[in-house]
């Protein structure tokens, strides 16, 4: 009997020794994700979702390089317990393995949002019926380029442009965002001559956006070929219709109440046989125009969140449509809205281009005569 006691005990010993590490796992398990869920916490307290630029790019920081670095270390932690505790090494290794695995991931998905997915150009294909128009016209949206400088992917954009071959192109702003040592005076030039070189038979107009003040200072020859339409308008005439765009200014396009006052005005200007484009910076000015007899809105701005979550959508869109709104083409009363997710990405703050399930775009929308119907 005394045998069979001892027996007992070694056995509650030994058993309650091997489940050490498997605690330990628990307990670093859990410290990592109460850590991870308050400095998000934080950061969100902070105004990250309002958006403050700031704070994106210090969760950035922390979740994809800060984070993954304090995994490795408690890689290596497990690793030196694998080499002291000899009963459970096997374990243990897996465990240091499990850590590194996840910090490898969140590296690679760091490389992802930063370098892979922000220059996967997509180019969105529309069709939109018209009985203003007797034959196809193909016409290129563009926005939020928000060049740091420019490079090899500014470049292969119009080149992805020019192979398009659209009849007309209207960008709604933000075309560069410098980040130093680069400046609008050094990059500017080299935009304007990719401008140049794409410019379609109906022109390239574009309107203010955010980014680019110092558009404000340059004349109208010192832009040609692009022509900035900041609460003005303009008819194109061609020989299978008539097209007359407005392009809002940067706070119209923001401000429904503004808006109004100048697309009224332009309304009563053109003919109801014209094609109305409307097109502004952000899309806010929509909400106002959904019972006017406009054929299309354009915008940009809200770059279509730039990070979209599984099942959530959108972290941020910085506007005030609905969230559905801030990406892609849709109707919206009389006219149909295209709220383009951009070309580039927000870079305010020093932040890197940064996307994720939300790559770069631009839409190719043909216009073309309303089909008859027999």
């Amino acid at each position: 009997m005394k045998d069979l006691s001892e027996l007992a005990m070694t056995d509650i010993g030994t058993r309650n020794r091997g489940d050490r590490p498997w605690r330990l796992v628990a307990w670093s398990a859990m410290l990592v994700f109460c850590y991870v869920l308050i400095r998000n916490f934080l950061y969100v307290n902070a105004g990250m979702l309002r958006p403050n630029f700031a704070e994106i790019h210090k969760a950035y920081d922390f979740n994809l390089w800060e984070l993954p670095m304090t995994l490795f270390g408690v890689a290596v932690f497990f690793a030196a317990l694998a080499a002291t505790w000899r009963g459970r090494r096997k374990g243990l290794i897996w465990i240091a393995l499990l850590y590194v695995f996840i910090a490898v991931d969140l590296l690679g998905l760091r490389y992802y949002v930063t370098k892979v997915e922000p220059q996967r150009l997509v180019v969105q294909h529309v069709r939109l019926e018209t009985p203003k128009l007797t034959q196809p016209i193909r016409l290129l949206h563009i926005s939020d380029i928000q060049a740091g400088r420019i490079t090899d992917y500014e470049v292969e954009i119009f080149e992805k442009i020019k192979a398009l071959s659209p009849d007309l192109i209207l960008n709604t702003g933000d075309l560069l965002q410098v980040v130093p040592p680069a400046t609008f005076a050094s990059e500017f030039p080299k935009l304007l001559a990719l401008i140049k070189e794409v410019n379609p038979r109906l022109g390239t107009y574009a309107v203010y956006g955010d980014t680019e003040r110092e558009l404000y200072r340059l004349h109208a020859d010192q832009l040609a070929p692009l022509q900035v339409l900041s609460s003005r308008s303009a008819q194109i005439d061609t020989d299978v219709g008539t097209i007359s765009l407005h392009g809002l200014s940067l706070y119209q396009s923001k401000n429904q109440l503004w808006a109004a006052r100048t697309v009224d005005q332009w309304l009563d200007q053109c003919q109801s046989s014209d094609f109305r484009i409307l097109f502004g910076h952000a899309p806010d000015y929509a909400l106002k125009v959904v019972d006017l007899p406009i054929d299309l809105c354009l915008a940009g701005h809200t770059h279509g969140g730039q990070v979209r979550l599984p099942w959530y959508g959108s972290l941020v869109i910085d506007s005030e449509v609905p969230k559905e709104w801030a990406r892609g083409f849709r109707r919206i009363g009389i006219p149909y809205l295209n709220v383009s997710a951009g070309a580039g990405s927000n870079r305010f703050e020093g932040l890197p281009p940064l996307r994720f399930n939300c790559p770069t775009e631009m839409t190719l929308i043909e216009l073309v005569p309303l089909r008859s119907i027999r």
